[in-house]
């Protein structure tokens, strides 16, 4: 490939660029790019005030970021109005966080957004965030271009390689994510890609005046854009250096402080009034202690090695795409070609320097391999130590571990990248790679676009009634007078302690509502305790109430996380209900005909255990109950009790097969006359494990407990226990271990002796068994 191919081929990739960040921006909702709306808060306070904002302790604002970008957007956007501001930015989704590092579409959106304020033709605060966005994306397509010359300059033989390495920025979907917001990051990678093209030239052509002199500029207006541009200022101060020593054989004072002097004067004339107006107000030059104190302090424990440690997988997937702030990832698919990319890239690096290292003249050299020997590490420098800078602050800050900070070194890591995946291909096939890798990271970008960053922020889709009917079980509730619940469907009905349970509703809009209402679904067992809770806003966050028309009709699939304490196996009661989001009032709820309900059971869901546990049946008795279930045993806490005792009695049950119906269990303390002397009946573990929830094969221990009345005459009782159908009360059959039908279905297990209180004691008795 020719170098004129190359460029025009460059020209497409730029052109796909602003392509894809035009449909990025417009796809991401105002203010869901990271911190959007504290940086654009920035701008309006420049703006507004004509003064820079202070940061105050306590209030986590942008307010100590330096101003260049802001000033700019401020001139931007001078004319642009602001009523709007509080109407987005005060609509807070609570329920955003909802498993932040979880590829789906639930509840990812931080603000309850509005297309009558939001939408097309774009006004008041909404323009001035889409025209600062345009900024920042002709901002991107500078740094795009600055890498891409700064390829040229490393890699002057190898033309393929220049469109790998445009790719891999113009095509990383958190490049657009972040430069189709508006952000400071944008300018300050612009500036550093600036920075690092100076000073390839330099390492390449030598080190003129000229181009120390726009290295002291550009590093001037790094100060005045954020102080994550100084994190490759190492790396520039070693390559000055290397560059001395290659062109004198040693590295004199006098070069150091000559070249030294300029680029720290330059700064310093251009951004050093930053520093100093910072040691003014915060104490010290680069706010970094008001900072940290504002936004919550250090992280627990710092210095924390293991939490950094766990965080570098984030701080890698966040480089290439993990959108909003945080909380929206990509398929781990994705991810792991992304990891893949950068150790074959890495692997292709040290073995580009061992080569060297060894001599071998097996593969011709080429652009940064001509570079005298140490070039490869200076280059290797500036993304090296701006990853150790930024570790260095993960150790004390929690949020310090987004990938997108390493952005400022794409100047040299990606140009890096480009050389590691070029060693593993032959120089006669090298333009496959610069085809087929480009391809391959475009398609990447638009399934970020459609299939991740589209969904977390789109409204559900709208469906007609036939639909409705398709997907879910017709029902007929309403809450209020503007809310029915047309169907729903609990397609996960079972789960175990710490998992979930999906129930699908769909909801049918009947009328417009004024306020934000938002629905719960809750896992409710005995005595009314709540073992698994879901709320939110409709449409998992992204169709608020106040967005509804009549007629609208959507489907929320919602799973309900269960607490990993829950008491199981057992049924609960799956219950849901509306309420206001601000106030908590609820809407009253009401049947198909009309009657108010207190209480909206939906549906039942089962939580069993996990792995069936192994049963020890102290008693095993074997008996069979209609073919349906079995009881394989019991054990009895004592033989003997006195009146106003309680008998506790364990029984073992197992299903044959999948039970047909809800039977309850008796336990019956009989006397020899046949007349009832206790008794207790109900469905199993205390009502809250139906049989017909068993399954084929599964073991449900569960103990009972009879009441001894207090006036029970003394005697040797039989103790009972069966199953009947209590619609009927007609007993299952019920067969012993020989096969013979038990009198009245009613199994006996042992005999209970009810003593006089007076002559408890008196003998000893076995306390455990049958007689």
């Amino acid at each position: 490939m020719s170098d004129r191919a190359a460029g025009q081929t460059f020209v497409l990739v730029l052109a796909a660029y602003l392509v894809l960040g035009l449909a990025y921006s417009l796809v991401n909702p105002v203010f869901e790019g990271p911190d959007e709306s504290l940086h654009y808060a920035n701008i309006r306070f420049i703006v507004e005030e004509r003064r820079l904002p202070v940061l105050e302790p306590d209030e986590p604002t942008k307010a100590h970021h330096p101003p260049l970008y802001y000033a700019l957007g401020a001139l931007l956007t001078q004319r642009v109005p602001d009523d709007n501001f509080d109407a987005i930015a005060g609509r807070v989704n609570d329920f955003w966080i909802y498993r932040v590092d979880e590829y789906s579409a639930d509840n990812k959106n931080l603000y309850l957004h509005d297309p009558v304020i939001e939408g097309f033709p774009y006004q008041d605060v909404v323009l001035g965030v889409q025209m600062v966005r345009w900024l920042s994306l002709m901002m991107g397509a500078g740094t795009l271009f600055l890498v891409y010359t700064t390829a040229k300059e490393l890699l002057p033989q190898r033309p393929p390689l220049w469109l790998v390495v445009a790719a891999l920025v113009a095509f990383n979907p958190m490049f657009l994510f972040v430069n189709t917001s508006v952000h400071d990051d944008v300018l300050a990678n612009l500036v550093t890609a600036g920075m690092l093209f100076l000073t390839a030239r330099l390492m390449v052509r030598g080190t003129t005046v000229s181009r120390v002199i726009g290295l002291g500029i550009l590093s001037g207006l790094a100060i005045l854009t954020k102080l994550t541009c100084l994190l490759i200022t190492p790396g520039v101060g070693l390559a000055i250096l290397w560059r001395l020593w290659v062109e004198k054989g040693r590295i004199r004072l006098r070069d150091v402080l000559r070249y030294g002097g300029i680029v720290v004067l330059l700064a310093l004339l251009i951004g050093g009034w930053w520093l100093a107006r910072n040691q003014l107000v915060y104490g010290e030059p680069t706010s970094m202690e008001r900072q940290v104190e504002a936004w919550g302090g250090t992280r627990e424990g710092a210095p924390n090695l293991a939490a950094a440690v766990r965080e570098l997988g984030f701080l890698h997937d966040s480089f290439w795409g993990v959108f909003g702030y945080g909380q929206i990832p990509m398929p781990s698919w994705a991810y792991v070609f992304y990891r893949l990319l950068g150790l074959t890239a890495l692997v292709g690096v040290v073995r580009m320097g061992m080569r060297r290292r060894s001599g071998r003249a097996d593969r011709p050299a080429h652009g940064v391999e001509d570079l005298p020997n140490g070039g490869l590490v200076i280059l290797l420098s500036a993304p090296f130590i701006t990853f150790a800078i930024l570790f260095t602050r993960m150790l004390f800050i929690d949020t310090a571990n987004f990938g997108r900070y390493m952005f400022v070194s794409l100047g040299f890591l990606v140009p890096l990248y480009g050389l590691g995946l070029g060693e593993w291909v032959a120089k006669k096939h090298v333009k496959w790679l610069s085809f087929g890798l480009p391809v391959a990271l475009l398609l990447l970008a638009v399934f970020a676009l459609l299939r991740v960053i589209q969904p977390a922020y789109a409204a559900p889709r709208m469906l007609a009634a036939h639909e409705v009917e398709a997907r879910a079980e017709s029902t007929d509730l309403r809450f209020g007078d503007s809310v029915r619940l047309a169907g729903h469907d609990l397609s996960r009905p079972w789960t175990h302690p710490g998992g979930e349970i999906t129930v699908t509703l769909c909801w049918e809009s009947l009328g417009s509502l004024d306020e934000d209402f938002v629905y719960f679904v809750h896992l409710v067992g005995p005595r009314e305790r709540v073992v698994g809770a879901r709320t939110t806003h409709p449409g998992l966050g992204r169709y608020p109430t106040t967005r509804w028309s009549p007629g609208d009709r959507f489907c929320d699939t919602l799973r309900v996380p269960v607490d990993d304490d829950t008491p199981a196996p057992a049924v609960y009661d799956v219950v849901i209900g509306w309420h206001d989001a601000s106030s908590r009032v609820p809407l009253p709820a009401y049947a198909a005909d009309g009657s108010q309900l207190e209480w909206v059971r939906l549906d039942q869901a089962r939580v069993t255990l996990e792995r069936m546990p192994s049963v020890a049946v102290p008693e095993r008795i074997d008996a069979d109950l209609a073919g349906e279930i079995s009881l394989l045993g019991y054990s009895v806490d004592d033989l003997r009790v006195t009146p106003g005792d309680t008998l506790a009695v364990t029984l073992y049950w197992e299903a044959q097969v999948e039970p047909s119906a809800d039977y309850t269990v008796f336990l019956h303390l009989v006397a020899p006359d046949g007349s009832l002397g206790a008794q207790d009946d109900g469905q199993p573990r205390e009502h809250t494990y139906p049989t017909s929830f068993w399954d084929a094969g599964e073991v449900v221990s569960e103990t009972r407990t009879l009441a001894v009345p207090g006036d029970l005459p003394p005697g040797d009782y039989d103790l009972l226990v069966g199953m009947y159908l209590l619609e009927t009360g007609a007993r299952l059959p019920t067969f012993d271990a020989a096969g013979e039908r038990q009198p009245d279905d009613g199994l006996r297990l042992t005999e209970i002796e009810v003593a006089p209180r007076a002559v408890r004691g008196c003998s000893e008795r076995p306390s455990r068994g049958a007689r």
